[in-house]
């Protein structure tokens, strides 16, 4: 779902070029990553890359979240999101999601 959306519109993702490292808990959960670079972006199962911002949440969370049903400042105020590194990145991912139709 993720990496179609950033192959249809791979301008959305200019200017948020890095490594993002999704670590989900629970049910349905595992090590994911969003890669964008100048080529534009694209996600993979597993760790492929080194992260420069690791998110860490529910499965059940970063659902609501692509779904913007929930917003990452909220999230990560209400301790449902913890973060590990770039912390500037991480910021430019709500911008992300939000220009992102999925």
């Amino acid at each position: 779902m993720i990496d179609a959306a950033l192959k249809h519109d791979p301008a959305a993702a200019k200017g948020k070029e890095g490594v993002y490292q999704f670590d989900l808990q629970g049910e349905d959960g595992g090590i994911f990553q969003m890669i964008i670079d100048e080529n534009g972006g694209r996600a993979v199962k597993g760790a492929e890359k080194e992260p420069n911002v690791i998110l860490i949440l529910e499965a059940d969370h970063f659902k609501d979240l692509v779904a913007k049903e929930l917003n990452p400042t909220v999230a990560f105020m209400s301790g449902k999101l913890k973060i590990k590194g770039n912390m500037g990145l991480a910021l430019k991912l709500q911008t992300l999601l939000n220009s992102v139709n999925f």
